[in-house]
């Protein structure tokens, strides 16, 4: 089964101002009991063997002592833990039994699959704007602090992770949209060649045959319209 892309509001720059200290403790708080609450006490006491889980925690320690900002460029001992610190906040951002973690909020309630989200970039690479095109990469397969638009955290990864535009990509994308796709409830190119070269490539691609494009490129039309509104950024967590 596909996973559920959440799509949240964040500050227009992105990510990184999402990272308070409140929800940073909190966060350590969420994957320290993730981690710890079904081990015996013999296990629990051997707890500092386990190097990832260490890596993971002395990464979120640094940056409550150095700041999230510091997560654009981390120092070299905590390189390795960056995609893995992404993973685990995408999980914390999606935990549905615990509810929306304090303070964040939903830019839309449509959660498109992850299997949607993946057929929308054959329809947004075919029509849109590369400018447009380069950021969608970043909704389908994730995009870390220290990389600009176009460069991956690992583009086409085994586990897509999390991914944001700041405010200003927000307001590309909805113009870009708006610009060279119809509407609901297709989502089609406006140019009839171009409305063709999609079709035949949704139905010869892979991702074409496992998904329909329209409900991400929904979902997404809603973010970025209210985003764009609110001057705020959106970041997406599967």
């Amino acid at each position: 089964m596909s996973a559920p892309v959440f799509i949240y509001l964040t500050p227009p720059d992105g990510l990184v101002p999402l990272l308070t200290p409140a929800r940073l403790a909190a966060f350590r708080d969420w994957l320290w009991r993730e981690n710890t609450e079904h081990l015996n006490a013999e296990d629990l006491a051997d707890i500092e063997s386990d190097e990832e889980l260490m890596a993971l925690l002395g990464l979120v320690d640094h940056l409550l002592q150095q700041g999230a900002e510091s997560l654009s460029k981390p120092p070299t001992r905590h390189a390795d833990a960056m995609l893995d610190l992404l993973d685990e906040l995408s999980d914390y951002f999606t935990r549905e039994e615990l509810g929306i973690p304090e303070g964040m909020e939903l830019a839309t309630d449509l959660k498109p699959t992850d299997k949607q989200v993946r057929a929308s970039d054959v329809v947004i690479g075919e029509n849109c704007p590369k400018r447009t095109f380069e950021l969608w990469r970043h909704l389908v397969w994730g995009r870390a602090p220290d990389r600009t638009v176009a460069e991956g955290i690992g583009l086409r990864r085994n586990f897509p992770s999390m991914g944001y535009w700041t405010a200003a990509e927000v307001r590309h994308v909805r113009d870009d949209l708006r610009q060279h796709l119809s509407g609901a409830p297709d989502y089609m190119p406006m140019n009839n060649w171009a409305r063709f070269m999609t079709s035949l490539r949704l139905k010869l691609t892979r991702t074409g045959r496992a998904a329909a494009p329209a409900p991400a490129i929904e979902a997404i039309s809603r973010a970025v319209d209210r985003a764009a509104r609110e001057g705020a950024g959106l970041l997406f967590a599967r």
